[in-house]
């Protein structure tokens, strides 16, 4: 019997049993757009690792006080980094181009008029620009004369702004942080969010001096952030920096570090790895949707089997052979998996679209071709496998019994 022969009866048993092709269609339908959800949201978010590690620096390398694994500035407690450290650093390390220190304090609140919001104090010194490569986008940074006279100048971050001031400008403006005047002289470019997902824009840099005797009246840094004459010997430098501080304090072997270093390698693999578990998760989803797909269809196909008894018996009667026989069901299997695989490609579509607009950014999503690919491939091979009993069955049945059921 010719093919197309077989895929018209195929198609038209299909039409016969709607209801009973859409059960079978779901599973395939629920496991493709997972599929397709992940290859999307994946897309998205190794794009978004690309943006932090670019966020963070290609060149950087960034010593937080205190120990641990967790990134960010350290607890107020902690007074384990010290302006020696940072001069230590400076000298004794080889390829770096610039270095900026600093001390930072988090959630604290910044007036301006009848307006507040909570942001990061940033204590940092001139090199902050160059150290950072994060450009003003209107006024300047704060001078060395700043530093050396503890001036009480600050530079605003674009979140701060919005919050503070909407569209007004606020160079020359006075605002209070922790109930200190100070006096804005620029604001800096949008920067977007760190590796841990914070808002890099939600902060006010100081002068250190200011921030260390006028503000916070502490002598210690919370981090040293390096940059690289080459990016690619920041591993090298990390490993360094790590060796002299371990030096410098005295760690023995077998004690933990009172410091973190963290390098843009670092960071890459750290939220690889947060990305990585997610995928993993949705991909386990997927799997279990595929296969409880494929055995529901392979039962209700035997199903079909024993309903369909006498149509085999007929068409057997009338020359059609086991292999015409065998391949009309795996037909029917293979179609019914493939306009499921179809429409989950749609509907997961749908949903990676809508993802990064109901999580507000948070999951980003990336629109590609691989979720077609992945889902007619995978959509008929579980159409095939589901197929291959219930049409073994349906092709060894004997016509003649067959006609006297």
């Amino acid at each position: 019997m010719k093919t197309g022969k077989t895929i018209s009866l195929a198609t038209k048993a299909i039409g016969m049993n709607k209801m009973r092709a859409f059960l079978m269609m779901l599973g395939v339908i629920i496991g493709i757009t997972t599929l397709t959800v992940i290859v999307s949201v994946g897309k998205g978010a190794s794009a978004k690792v690309m943006k932090t590690v670019q966020n963070f620096g290609a060149d950087a390398v960034v010593v937080f006080a205190g120990g641990g694994k967790v990134m960010g500035p350290p607890d107020e407690k902690v007074n384990t980094l010290t302006m020696e450290d940072a001069q230590a650093v400076m000298q004794e390390v080889k390829g770096i181009r610039s270095m900026d220190t600093a001390l930072i304090r988090v959630s604290r609140t910044v007036k301006y008029e009848e307006n507040n919001t909570n942001t990061v104090i940033y204590g940092g010194t001139t090199n902050y620009g160059d150290a950072w490569e994060w450009s003003v986008e209107s006024g300047d940074y704060f001078t060395d004369e700043d530093v050396a006279s503890m001036a009480r100048v600050a530079v605003l971050g674009k979140t701060v702004v919005n919050e503070l001031y909407g569209n007004t400008d606020p160079i020359g403006t006075n605002i209070k942080v922790e109930n200190v005047n100070f006096k804005v002289v620029g604001v800096l470019a949008p920067r977007g969010t760190s590796p841990m997902g914070m808002d890099m824009d939600s902060r006010i840099v100081i002068p250190y001096t200011t921030a260390s005797r006028r503000v916070f009246n502490t002598p210690y840094i919370s981090l040293i952030r390096v940059a690289a004459v080459d990016p690619n010997q920041v591993g090298k430098i990390e490993s360094d920096v790590a060796a002299l501080l371990k030096e410098r304090h005295h760690i023995q072997p077998g004690f933990p570090e009172d410091y973190r270093v963290s390098g843009a390698s670092s960071v890459s693999k750290m939220a690889k790895g947060m990305m990585g578990t997610l995928n993993l998760f949705l991909g386990l989803i997927s799997l279990i949707s595929l296969v409880v797909g494929g055995i529901v269809i392979m039962n209700i196909m035997l199903m079909s089997v024993g309903e369909r008894v006498k149509e085999i018996g007929l068409r057997r009667a009338v020359g059609a052979r086991k292999k015409d026989i065998r391949n009309q069901f795996l037909i029917e299997s293979s179609l019914i998996t493939l306009m499921g695989g179809i429409i989950g490609v749609f509907v997961g579509l749908v949903l990676a679209v809508l993802l990064p607009i109901l999580s507000k950014g948070k999951m980003p999503a990336m629109l590609s071709w691989e979720p077609f690919v992945l889902g007619f491939v995978f959509s008929v091979l579980v159409g095939i496998l589901a197929g291959i009993q219930p049409a073994e069955k349906a092709a060894e049945m004997d016509p003649v019994i067959a006609l006297k059921s």
